[in-house]
């Protein structure tokens, strides 16, 4: 890879058509990926990722980020369940399949010494942006006054009467920037050495990894890794070749609290945080006298948060070939998490609720993942004159344990001392899954002179997962695919040199959570019960059938072409049914929906040009996807975030209330009065009355003693506020809630280039999303104690200014409203790397030393976005 990616599955963003990728915050924490249309309305939509082949258990926080980018060789993206269908009930997300390096390519009895170091820095792309004055009463001099205009100091100060709030008056005292001041992204590095051998019978691979990544606000955050991998293909006979893999990866991270970001931007911009707190913290708690956010630096000195990750994997296997035609396969391979997450906070610290100092709070995680495969085939491979058969069939079975426990203590007796045995109040909860699976396919598939190609596969699949009562089920698919330049009477040989037709059709499914097939009941305090989730034995897994079709093309040699479009249909949606009271239980799963989607994806590949000393190829990726509920056997819900459940919606909508711009919504019995109402500067209706000649005032004319700011009104029901904005209401009332927006981009596209020139090379990588709507809640919540620059009057004309009760009334109690709903288009600069390749002279000094290559980089990552959107990034 010439940008190697902080995580493995990252490599892949922007160059893969129908692939979306999105980075987690923290370093370490993974990477969430969608391929095509998302599948399930409740379970997961991250695709089967499979490694040297084994499964990679995602349960309980396993995690992409254990992979090193480094050792990757190739990476398989297998989009859809139609491609999917081999992997039965875990593929309908679809399958990632990634090889790592084995030691081929050294040369006969060859070996190869690499050693690959990388240093860096991070820095902010995108800097948000937050208020810088205030609104409280003043004197000439800019000294706060009280109500009788004395001078007094900054925590005597008094705001300006209600609704004479504009927040325009500048700080007299020192302005801070807590982002700039104690956000320090840091430094990296990535180390590597890696030894591979190939020599007649046997070749292997061998590697050591380390890499370590900057804590960000006062080193909190700061993330370790090592990890060591061995790969071994030996063949002791001309028949037989056996196959070894093997990984151990250990990460450290040094966590962040969640709200650390959200407490620095909503920070006053003159509070001091480097104030030192009476408890012997190197901060004050408290900077603010009007409280609005604890000091973070404060939190972050006096808790440690550590999370530990630990994976080991293995996988062997065998392969038999008695006969030139038949072929015996055999593996097994094991997958190992272990999970571990350490809080302290020690008494007499302050905390939310304990501002004179807490009791102390003690907790520990720890998880344990293991999961066992096996599988055995047999494959067999026939040429009867121009017609090639080739059929396979395999059996399969998986085991899966996972463990947790947690344990968690408050009161200290004795401060200082970090055992549970130390404190008054214990909770401990612990739990035990064992998920057993099998499964057999039959594959068959073959082609006829080249040019006639057509695979048949049939799958059962029997899952512990699946209610007692649907314990099997039945996978399939059909593929075909006609390469219509190999007829003889193709006339453009010399042009459309290959052009392939292709269609499938094919099933994969999504099964349930552990519990949900099961009665589950909560243990109270006391030791008592109550029940949960009433069980299903009918329970059955989700099933995604897919249909695509598509073109294949290579134009001149130089041009490659391939276009796609799918349909999706995922029925039996695990969906959990509120129940009524006389079963006992609130609620059951059950399969009561359908989710459809549908995609279109293209990629052009070009050698664009050449030359013995200079080349240049491209490639360019486009996507666009869409998806509806088409069946929900439910009412309809609003989800804890912006998210609605029902039948005709997309998973993607965002639903919340919306502000009115139009008179068209005003309730029935205001529609009368709709001259009194006018659209704001920002485009919003408010009401504003009628000046003596019976014409609505303008909404310029805010000023309270001409009844403007604060004057209200009441008409027919409803009650209205000068120049405020007004919520829609439904018939009952009640705040409407309406569709806001839609997360998905109308498309998106990436454009790759690597360019050659003698000893250099220049790759990039520019990445985009058109269109798609984000909700900014980092800028709601900023507006609830006006941090937001939006808040800021100074610059506005005197009659555009409004105070800060109007952006609190936007802010709307944090219930999601349109007025947060941004343009999240985007174009990223995502990769730029300028590499060059030393020769000559220059690598004649190395060559003593056994130095037979080296390459300096100069690497860059998500360099640039240009987008509308205020936050940190759209993404």
């Amino acid at each position: 890879l010439a940008v190697p990616a902080a995580n493995a599955l990252e490599s892949i963003q922007g160059k893969v058509a129908g692939v979306t990728v999105v980075p987690l915050g923290q370093p370490g924490s993974g990477t969430n990926i969608i391929l095509r249309a998302p599948t399930s309305i409740n379970k997961g939509n991250a695709p089967l990722v499979v490694v040297d082949g084994v499964i990679q258990s995602q349960a309980f926080g396993g995690s992409s980020a254990d992979l090193d980018a480094a050792d990757i060789e190739s990476i398989e993206v297998v989009k859809g369940a139609a491609a999917a269908s081999l992997y039965g009930s875990r593929a309908a997300s679809g399958v990632i399949q990634i090889r790592t390096k084995r030691g081929t390519g050294t040369g006969e009895a060859g070996t190869r010494y690499a050693l690959r170091s990388e240093f860096g820095f991070n820095s902010l792309a995108r800097e948000m942006k937050w208020a810088r004055y205030h609104y409280y009463q003043t004197d000439a001099s800019g000294n706060y006054i009280n109500a009788s205009g004395q001078v007094v100091q900054r925590a005597q100060r008094i705001a300006r009467p209600a609704y004479q709030r504009f927040q325009d008056v500048k700080y007299k005292d020192p302005v801070y920037d807590p982002v700039d001041m104690f956000f320090d992204p840091g430094q990296f590095y990535k180390n590597a050495i890696s030894i591979a051998q190939s020599s007649g019978r046997t070749n292997w691979f061998l590697s050591f990894g380390g890499s370590k990544e900057d804590g960000v606000v006062l080193k909190k955050g700061t993330f370790t890794q090592r990890d060591v991998r061995f790969n071994l293909d030996h063949t002791p006979m001309d028949v037989l070749k056996i196959s070894f893999s093997a990984y151990h990866s250990r990460t450290d991270r040094q966590e962040l609290y969640g709200d650390t970001f959200f407490d620095l931007i909503n920070q006053a911009p003159d509070a001091n945080l480097l104030q030192k707190d009476p408890d012997g913290t190197p901060y004050l708690y408290q900077p603010d006298p009007e409280g609005r956010e604890e000091n973070p630096l404060y939190v972050l000195a006096t808790e440690d948060r550590q999370r530990k990750r630990a994976r080991t994997q293995g996988s062997l296997s065998a392969r038999y070939t008695p006969f030139e035609w038949l072929t015996f396969d055999a593996a097994v391979s094991y997958d190992r998490s272990d999970r571990r997450l350490n809080y302290f906070l020690d008494q007499g610290k302050k905390t939310e609720g304990y501002a004179t100092g807490g009791i102390g709070n003690i907790s520990e995680f720890n998880g344990q993942t293991n999961t066992l495969n096996s599988e055995a085939s047999a494959n067999v491979m026939k040429q009867f004159g121009a017609l090639t058969l080739r059929s396979t069939a395999r059996a399969l079975l998986e085991n899966e344990k996972n463990e947790l426990t947690t344990a968690e203590g408050q009161d200290f007796a004795v401060p200082g001392v970090r055992s549970l045995d130390n404190t008054k109040t214990r909770f401990v909860s612990s739990s035990v899954e064992t998920i057993k699976a099998s499964g057999y396919f039959v594959t068959l598939g073959g082609d006829y002179a080249g040019k006639y190609i057509g695979d048949g596969l049939i799958r059962r699949d029997g899952s512990s997962l699946f209610g007692a009562a649907e314990r099997w089920n039945s996978y399939y698919r059909v593929s075909s695919a006609w390469r219509v330049s190999e007829e003889r009477w193709w006339p453009w040989k010399s042009t459309l040199n290959e052009f392939k037709l292709r269609a499938s059709q094919g099933t994969a499914g999504g099964r349930p959570n552990f519990a949900d097939q099961y009665e589950t009941y909560t243990f109270t305090t006391g030791g008592g019960v109550t029940k949960q989730n009433l069980g299903n034995k009918n329970l059955k897994p989700e099933t995604s059938k897919e249909t695509e079709i598509g073109i294949d093309a290579i134009v001149k040699e130089r041009y490659g072409i391939q276009i796609s479009h799918s349909k999706t249909v995922t029925t039996d949606q695990l969906i959990q049914i509120p129940l009524a009271g006389f079963y006992g239980y609130g609620q059951q799963w059950q399969n009561a929906g359908t989710v459809e989607g549908n995609s279109i994806e293209a990629t052009l590949e070009a050698q664009l040009i050449k030359r013995p000393t200079f080349s240049w190829k491209a490639s360019f990726v486009f996507d666009r996807s869409r998806n509806k509920i088409t069946e929900f056997d439910r009412t309809c819900f609003v989800t804890q975030t912006i998210g609605y459940r029902c039948q005709g919606v997309s998973l993607h909508d965002m639903y919340g209330f919306q502000f009115l711009k139009d008179t068209a919504y005003l309730p029935a019995d205001v529609k009368a009065s709709a001259n009194q109402f006018v659209r704001n500067d920002e485009g919003l209706l408010v009401w504003v009355g009628l000046d003596a000649n019976g014409q609505p005032k303008s909404y310029k004319s805010g000023e309270v003693a001409t009844g403007g700011w604060g004057s209200t009104a009441t008409i027919g029901t409803s009650s209205f506020s000068w120049g405020m904005p007004i919520l829609r209401r439904d018939a009952t009332g009640s705040a409407a809630v309406l569709k806001m927006g839609n997360g998905l981009p109308d498309f998106k596209w990436g454009i790759s280039s690597t360019m050659n020139w003698r000893n250099f090379e220049l790759v990039t990588l520019l990445d985009a999303a058109v269109g798609g709507d984000a909700y900014n809640q980092t800028n709601q919540r900023m507006y609830q104690w006006q941090k937001s620059r939006d808040v800021d009057q100074t610059g506005r004309p005197q009659e555009l200014k409004k105070p800060i009760e109007y952006y609190i009334a936007l802010y709307s109690a944090n219930d999601p409203t349109d007025y947060f709903v941004e343009d999240a288009g985007f174009v990223k600069l995502r990769e730029m790397a300028l590499r060059y390749r030393m020769s000559g002279k220059l690598l004649g000094y190395l060559q003593p030393l056994g130095v037979r290559g080296a390459t300096l980089s100069l690497i860059g990552r998500n360099l640039y976005t240009w987008t509308n959107y205020k936050g940190y990034d759209p993404e």
